[in-house]
């Protein structure tokens, strides 16, 4: 590894501040609210339906009574993926949410250690790489009384795993729903594109335009340095006061 030190480009320099900013909303929290205290989330994952996993992400976390979102978002909504069928332990673990076909499930949030005998009792979820998604953009309508907002999403597949698109979105999605920039009734547009530039999304990922964008960025290997702009959602929910 050379020991030559990491001068940033212009667009290193804007995913790095994003990416600072997203750190800072999360350990303000929401709202102004007192700290919660950390709360994690687990998803299990029978089969991967993409629409039906953005659909349920969405619902998942509109589903939230206010006393448990702040605690998840200040743990940056952590969650943990694991392979089975929820109607298998739905006995011994009951889950939260689940999409219309069963195949997959939410559970929490809960504080740290609740959900380790789920955890224990199923392997994490891996699923074939590079993930298989939709040629065609799509389109989710999120439950609720029809409002004219809109909110654009821009996914990067391009050498990515199942498992860590599962990440990916689901931090994106659930995210961009826990600030108020995804609300019943909204439209979801879902783009999957091999790369994103960071000179297309200038725009959006500039500091006055953070109340209305939520962007996911991170490592891009195992092996890199260099920062990597996996998804960017743009809500015309605009400057609005989130709760």
């Amino acid at each position: 590894m050379s020991g030559a030190p990491f001068t940033p480009t212009a667009g290193d320099a804007e995913l790095l501040a994003a990416a600072r900013a997203r750190a800072e909303r999360a350990g303000s929290g929401l709202g102004g609210r007192p700290a919660s205290p950390a709360l994690d989330v687990a998803v299990v994952v029978a089969d991967l339906d993409v629409p039906a996993f953005i659909g349920g992400v969405t619902d998942f976390a509109l589903s939230l009574p206010h006393a448990l979102r702040d605690g998840w978002y200040r743990t940056f909504t952590r969650t943990v993926f694991l392979a089975g069928r929820p109607a298998s332990t739905v006995l011994r673990h009951p889950y939260r949410h689940a999409t219309t076909r069963g195949d997959l499930a939410w559970y929490g949030p809960v504080t740290r250690g609740t959900l380790r005998p789920l955890s224990l009792l199923l392997r994490a979820f891996q699923g074939p790489a590079p993930v298989d998604v939709p040629r065609e953009p799509l389109t989710v309508v999120v439950p609720g009384t029809p409002t004219q907002h809109t909110a654009k999403a821009a996914i990067a597949v391009g050498g990515v795993s199942t498992a860590a698109y599962l990440v990916h979105v689901h931090h994106l999605i659930s995210e961009a729903v826990l600030r108020g920039l995804v609300r019943p009734g909204d439209t979801l547009r879902v783009e999957h594109r091999r790369s994103l530039a960071t000179a297309d999304f200038r725009d959006a990922l500039q500091p006055a335009r953070t109340e209305s964008v939520q962007t996911r960025i991170a490592s891009g290997g195992p092996d890199s340095a260099d920062l990597r702009l996996y998804g960017v959602l743009v809500s015309s929910h605009g400057e609005e006061t989130t709760e």
